[in-house]
């Protein structure tokens, strides 16, 4: 049941970014920055928009703390953290991206710890540590160059 639904977007989730790495990887070859933010993120504003009014919930009627979760979700991870990831889709290779965004769920954790008092369970930072070796792992192989070029 949830679990088989829970994996199945997982695995969506993890085609969707490669794919998103792969053609980012591309375009960015040919296009600069701003240009291509700009349309994807426009995109994707338009894509949210339709799907929040399919499902049928409003778009106004917020507390103002929730408004200032909304902007913080969109200036921080949004604009900053993909706007940094697409920047250096012109820089490295799109297989040591890839593997670097594999961090972003401990990264999320730590935040969660600092900012919310949320402490990890052991199964989750023993996880995190294992990902974080494998990103640090990854990254240190391509830069010998012991990996193949895009």
């Amino acid at each position: 049941g949830a679990t088989t639904y829970g994996n199945a977007l997982a695995l969506l989730g993890a085609v969707s970014v490669a794919g998103y790495v792969l053609a980012g990887r591309s375009i960015r070859q040919r296009v600069p920055l701003f240009p291509y933010v700009t349309v994807v993120y426009g995109a994707c504003v338009v894509a949210l928009f339709v799907l929040v009014g399919v499902q049928g919930h409003s778009y106004v009627g917020y507390p103002a703390r929730e408004w200032l979760l909304f902007l913080g979700l969109a200036a921080g991870p949004g604009v900053f953290g993909h706007t940094v990831s697409n920047w250096v889709l012109e820089h490295l290779e799109s297989v040591v991206v890839s593997v670097a965004w594999l961090g972003e769920p401990a990264g999320a954790t730590l935040l969660a710890l600092v900012l919310l008092a949320e402490v990890p369970d052991a199964i989750t930072v023993v996880g995190g540590g294992v990902v974080i070796a494998g990103v640090f792992v990854t990254t240190l192989e391509r830069e010998r160059g012991h990996g193949t070029a895009d």
